[in-house]
């Protein structure tokens, strides 16, 4: 079942959103840091009514539990309305059994009705199965590149999250994987 996320739900997201940005780190970090740390960064993303701008943070429940997340913007700029999957993930049990394609379809329903003249989602090079997802679902690649600008920890007053510990490198979107479909 693709639900609305329920107020009272909100620590159930925050943990999916760290289970992904703990996955994420292989593709483009080149390091790996604990759970714990996502979990704990998660903890303050706003997912309740005061986000601002129009979001939608879609859930699939199976048997009374939250197995993935489908959160949707809307920007409209003015001179048009873009809409984006900000984030998407699915606990790995319940890959491959079409709760994605559920929460995709229920997601291009809701750009739909905001009538979005474009809706993006990200992914990374090497992420077969989110691409294959997505391209079922009618998403095209764009030739686009897309660059990242991390501030460091001086200019941002929080870590970087591409600095490795302990090499104290920081990577470059030159050498940071990272696609737009």
């Amino acid at each position: 079942m693709i639900r609305e996320m329920k107020h009272g739900e909100e620590d159930l997201i925050r943990k999916l959103i760290a289970k992904l940005s703990h996955e994420d780190q292989t593709f483009w970090r080149r390091q790996t840091r604990p759970f714990e740390e996502y979990l704990k960064e998660s903890s303050k993303i706003p997912v309740n009514e005061k986000i601002k701008s129009k979001n939608l943070i879609l859930v699939a429940e199976e048997d009374g539990m939250i197995v993935g997340l489908c959160w949707c913007t809307v920007v409209d700029r003015g001179i048009d309305k873009q809409g984006e999957i900000a984030e998407f993930y699915i606990e790995r049990e319940f890959r491959g059994k079409g709760v994605g394609k559920e929460l995709i379809a229920a997601a291009k329903r809701f750009f739909i009705n905001e009538k979005v003249e474009v809706a993006f989602v990200w992914t990374h090079h090497g992420n077969e199965p989110a691409i294959k997802l997505y391209k079922d679902a009618e998403f095209k690649e764009v030739d686009q590149l897309v660059m990242a600008f991390v501030p460091s920890k001086s200019e941002s007053g929080k870590p970087n999250r591409t600095e490795n510990k302990k090499e104290k490198k920081q990577y470059s979107p030159s050498n940071c994987k990272t696609e737009h479909n």
